[in-house]
């Protein structure tokens, strides 16, 4: 390892280690002195259900009343002050109204004739909740509290009804499934004669499986990228399935609050604020790449071909993503009969539309649907710009330093400039307030995070990356695989310096707008851009690399076909298992490993078959309309071969 790697790793963690951290300390004392409220408590809600046919089961959020007589009240301010810790003023009970009215009764606050679930309306429902929690709480710690009732859920809940769009969406299940059964037979028979098989042939089963484990490797095509794209695409899986721990009521807060309070927390945030650059950095080296390897081939450039570009591209990522936004928007409901599912509510219903003309990441944020997609939004925007910017350079060949040293300003500017203008910090810091709500009315989320603009300069540093290693495979690889390597190293040094400053940012009191968070938060995005780009070009350039070997093993590249399917259909899985678990859970590495590992089985296997049923059979039709040899207005075949 260079030295200078070395040098800085050792001070990074010479300062990670030698930061003590007061607000640990804080809530341990206090916690350790004086018995706080339980932050969650849930009754039992399959007892609830089996012992009450007419049950109610609600989830109620009960505020506690300032008292500053009160020494808990106080140690509850002091911990909820902290914005990495949960607000402990604020309780959250699962209540079982049958249990309610049965405490209410013994301790003479209601007549035992009340007791009947479902004799009482909903205000006064609403007021005997209230009653049950205020109750607890004077008595074991002299406090008031005021409650709202989040989410009820009844027998009535899981009755199914079906609507228009459910049968519509069942149908068109069953519909694939029949066109497969059908496909598949007369693949396997060889039965493909008439003009229709074209198109039918495309949904069988043998057929898609033998093109998703087809690893033949082409000339060029820079295959390791494959492995690095399954690797942070796992890597974001495991990510987003941890993620939803923190709004689970959860039995021992104090442990979870203990890691977000540690003095390396601010850094592996960075780390999973920071990872999406990854993905935009390779679409922008593939864009490149891709388009000048064109231009070689044909010789020239026309505008059919930038148009067939955009549509084959649409092809490949809407019908994939469409079927699961329907599904969101319609059974996914039935899957998520529980008393935690609100926490987990989108809004694929209403906002469908903004998700499939790719403006999600613009509109709709805080009631988003399908929140990941928003990354699939601000990428097609960036592959318009890049395939306009790469369309300027080969048409205006004079214009390309001007063009790469705009893309250079953008990128380095861009950011800085919305961090001072709209009062942000230097990157997205940890709260848990926002964290609790799904970031959706955080502002460096909506304002800095998803849009496009902010996102360019990382695409543009790949799109740079492709022009490089297009122009040096044709000249001295050695010379430039040499050099590359250095640059590496020294970026390298620049990011961990950068990220162990992230230590001591938070305890910096600076006024916004600041000019200081603005160039260090911009250094900060475009640091990791150039780290990802400089990274695929020195394994562009290892032409004998054991590691580049690993990163071509057949595995990854079939599982590389996979990455998008699993990337839309990992929110839906993942809502579904944290929904329909027992609460509240412990947290601990046990239960996350647990939930982790279910989350990605389930996700991989439900990636597999729609990769295979949706996402193949209708690129592969879409493709042959696009190309003309399939003509929607008589569905007549062009003269050719059919293998």
């Amino acid at each position: 390892m260079n030295c200078n790697i070395k040098t800085a790793t050792f001070v990074w963690c010479l300062v990670l280690l030698g930061h003590i951290d007061p607000v640990v300390s804080t809530i341990r004392d206090c916690l350790t002195n004086i018995k706080l409220p339980k932050l969650f408590e849930y009754d039992d809600f399959d007892e609830c259900r089996t012992w009450n046919p007419s049950f109610r089961y609600c989830v109620v959020q009960a505020v506690i009343q300032p008292d500053n007589t009160s020494p808990i009240w106080q140690n509850i301010s002091v911990i909820s002050a902290n914005r990495r810790n949960f607000p402990h003023d604020q309780l959250e009970r699962g209540l079982c109204l049958q249990r309610c009215l049965n405490q209410l009764a013994v301790s003479h606050q209601i007549s035992v004739g009340l007791v009947e679930s479902n004799l009482i309306t909903e205000h006064e429902q609403n007021a005997y909740f209230g009653q049950c929690l205020n109750l607890e709480l004077e008595t074991s710690y002299n406090l008031h509290a005021t409650t709202t009732v989040m989410n009820c859920i009844t027998e009535d809940d899981f009755r199914i009804s079906l609507g228009a769009a459910e049968i519509v969406f069942i149908g068109m299940v069953v519909l694939i499934i029949l066109l497969i059964a059908i496909a598949t037979a007369r693949d396997l028979r060889g039965d493909l004669k008439n003009q229709y098989d074209a198109a039918i042939q495309s949904f069988s089963i043998s057929r898609n499986i033998r093109k998703l484990l087809d690893c033949e490797k082409t000339d060029g095509n820079l295959a390791y990228l494959d492995g690095f794209r399954v690797i942070f695409t796992i890597i974001i899986l495991v990510v987003h399935s941890s993620l939803p721990m923190i709004r689970m009521p959860l039995k021992n807060v104090e442990d979870f609050e203990a890691q977000t309070n540690s003095a390396i927390f601010p850094v592996i945030n960075s780390l999973n604020t920071h990872m999406i650059t990854f993905f935009f950095v390779l679409g922008g080296m593939v864009l490149s790449v891709g388009f000048l390897n064109h231009i070689d081939r044909s010789k020239g450039f026309t505008l059919r071909y930038q148009w067939k570009k955009l549509l084959n591209r649409l092809a490949r990522l809407l019908p994939a993503y469409a079927f699961i936004i329907f599904y969101q928007a319609t059974v996914f409901k039935w899957t998520k009969k529980t008393p935690v599912a609100f926490k987990f509510v989108d809004y694929c219903s209403e906002h469908w539309w903004s998700n499939l003309l790719m403006i999600n990441n613009v509109v709709h944020l805080s009631e988003p649907c399908l929140q990941y997609g928003w990354y699939l939004g601000a990428d097609f925007q960036l592959f318009l710009i890049g395939l306009g910017i790469m369309t300027s350079i080969w048409r205006f060949p004079a214009l390309k330093k001007i063009c790469i040293g705009a893309m250079l300003i953008i990128a380095f500017a861009v950011p800085g400039i919305v961090i001072y203008l709209e009062k942000l910090d230097a990157t997205m810091s940890f709260d848990m307030r926002h964290a609790l709500n799904q970031l959706r009315e955080y502002k460096e989320f909506l304002r800095y995070y998803t849009p496009f603009y902010t996102n360019a300069g990382t695409y543009f540093f790949g799109m740079i990356a492709g022009m490089v290693y297009h122009h040096v495979s044709k000249n001295s690889i050695s010379v430039a695989s040499r050099y590359t390597k250095q640059a590496f190293q020294y970026v390298f040094v620049l990011l961990i310096v950068l990220s162990a400053f992230l230590v001591i940012l938070p305890w910096i009191k600076v006024e916004k707008p600041s000019i200081f968070l603005s160039i260090y938060g911009s250094a900060l995005k475009a640091v990791w851009g150039i780290t990802h780009a400089t990274v695929f070009l020195m394994y562009a350039f290892k032409t004998d690399s054991v590691q580049v070997a690993f990163l071509e093993h057949p595995i990854l590249r079939v599982l590389a076909k996979l990455s998008y399917s699993i990337y839309i259909v990992q929110y839906s899985i993942i809502h579904m298992v944290y929904s329909n678990l027992s609460v509240p859970i412990r947290y601990d590495m046990f239960n996350t490993v647990l939930i982790t590992s279910a989350n990605i089985l389930i996700t991989f296997c439900c990636a597999i078959l729609l990769h295979l049923a949706v996402e193949v059979p209708f690129a592969t039709i879409l493709k042959k309309v696009i190309d003309g040899k399939i003509r929607i207005t008589n569905f007549s075949i062009k003269d050719q071969k059919l293998s």
